[in-house]
């Protein structure tokens, strides 16, 4: 039973923190708010709900320096608007009595965030490998 409710949720968001510490360092060290280490803040308890909605707005200031500086072609969705739906159902499981509505959606959201994340950083490198030819 523990492995259910702590262990297996634990090991998934390691894989989500990586994720988004992957995508963190996609982004030009130019154009970067934040090191892609300070992704793995995310595991500190409590603090992590308010930092998660600094790393999405990093990452998506990070993607608009890199079009700004034509290092890319073309805007990257990072799916911002997924985290932020993921964060709010995040916060709402708090409120005592709201956990079990939220958690669902914000299942559903983490997985299309993590997508987003995952095409972001593959048309990141399709675009700088044709701007460099």
């Amino acid at each position: 039973m523990l492995a259910f409710l702590v262990i297996i949720p634990l090991v998934a968001f390691s894989f989500y923190i990586y994720a988004i510490k992957k995508t963190l360092a996609a982004i030009d060290p130019s154009c970067r708010t934040q090191r892609p280490t300070m992704a793995w803040l995310l595991l500190i308890p409590i603090f992590n709900v308010i930092w998660f909605f600094f790393l999405l707005q990093s990452i998506r200031q990070g993607f608009d320096a890199m079009l700004q500086k034509n290092l890319i072609a073309k805007p990257i969705d990072s799916g911002y608007h997924y985290g932020i739906a993921m964060g709010s159902c995040w916060a709402a499981s708090f409120i005592p009595g709201i956990f079990f509505i939220a958690i669902l959606p914000m299942f559903v959201f983490s997985i299309l965030h993590w997508t987003k994340l995952s095409n972001a950083r593959d048309q990141l490198t399709r675009d700088a490998s044709g701007i460099q030819n």
